[in-house]
């Protein structure tokens, strides 16, 4: 019997939906902005509506922690009210599964061919992929492990404090905690809803930026649109500010990811990263040719810097992977195939 289904990929700045009819190739899909909506039902039960599908199966996967009991509230959405999965299921006779969003972007990231990832380190991915360690940097950051029995362990790993490593490091995190009452974390530092917006002003509090990349900024805040596009953009076209901002980013990002490593691949595996800003044209090269990304994930001289030497690092290309994986998840638990997955 053909079981319709579908699934959601609710980010902090735009959501995604795909929908169609368990083991067929057809879907639908649809794009929209998390913002636009006063809570997850709504959003859901207009994308469903707006999109023309009455599925059976339903899976969200969401940018926050996701209680045993389902119940989520989003992390970078607190006025939205909590989700009552339960609740929400029994009142549109579906069967609803809600995972953290990095549980989707690790399933998503299984199914990635060769010609669908690009390596930033010059090492062989195919002969290290029993573990799969995957990591967004987006409007938050995050992390999920997909161990050898296709199980993920997720985390809320972008949450944790960072340690500067030099003068100018150690400022920017005296700026932030000036606007902090607790700890700061590599989220509230790097990710793209805040961190390009607090980098970029620390950046510019030193030495003032140029007056057409100021001019652009403050257009950007003005309508609510990101500035991280705009900001590693002008850092290819060689705007001293925003390769200073970008450089900031890639050494937090790179310590992060080296911690990730050594927490959850002790015996080797694979890296594999998604991000808007990585993913545009040109910046997974400048990050990793002009920046100290890959220094401070290798920290040479380091306890422990010959595993990071030899764990492949890569990127994947298809910027869907998320609502990818979380499809993945509606169409097997439709099947009756769904994976069991665990928490830190």
């Amino acid at each position: 019997m053909r079981t319709a289904v579908a699934a959601f990929d609710v980010g902090g700045t735009n959501s995604r939906l795909r929908g169609g009819w368990a083991g067929e190739p057809e879907y639908t899909e649809r794009k929209v902005r998390t913002a636009d909506f006063p809570s997850l039902g709504d959003l859901v039960t207009a994308s469903l509506g707006e999109a023309g599908l009455r599925p059976e199966a339903v899976v969200l996967a969401v940018a926050g922690r996701v209680p045993a009991h389902g119940d989520v509230q989003m992390t970078n959405l607190p006025h939205w009210p909590l989700f009552e999965s339960a609740a929400f299921a029994a009142e549109h006779g579906i069967r609803l599964r809600v995972v953290n969003d990095m549980t989707a972007t690790a399933h998503g990231m299984a199914d990635l061919g060769p010609d669908e990832v690009r390596p930033l380190t010059h090492h062989d991915a195919a002969a290290r992929a029993d573990e799969l360690l995957a990591v967004s940097v987006g409007s938050g950051v995050g992390s999920a492990l997909l161990d050898g029995q296709g199980a993920v362990r997720t985390s809320e790993s972008g949450h944790v404090t960072w340690q500067p490593v030099d003068a100018f490091e150690a400022g920017y995190l005296d700026f932030l905690r000036s606007g902090s009452a607790g700890v700061v974390t590599v989220e509230e530092s790097i990710g793209g809803l805040r961190g390009f917006d607090r980098m970029y002003d620390y950046v510019c509090h030193a030495a003032p930026p140029t007056p057409e990349l100021h001019a652009r900024v403050t257009e950007a805040r003005g309508t609510g649109a990101p500035v991280a596009p705009l900001i590693t953009a002008a850092a290819l076209a060689g705007d001293p500010r925003a390769r200073e901002v970008v450089r900031l980013f890639a050494a937090v990002f790179g310590q992060y990811l080296r911690g990730l490593v050594l927490v959850c691949l002790p015996a080797g595996g694979v890296v594999t990263l998604t991000s808007g800003v990585l993913q545009a044209p040109g910046v997974a090269e400048f990050l990793c040719a002009r920046t100290a990304f890959l220094d401070r994930f290798i920290s040479p001289g380091a306890c422990h810097h010959d595993l990071l030497a030899e764990v492949p690092v890569r990127l994947a290309l298809d910027p869907l992977v998320g609502v990818r994986g979380a499809y993945r998840l509606a169409t097997r638990d439709a099947l009756g195939e769904g994976p069991r997955d665990q928490r830190f």
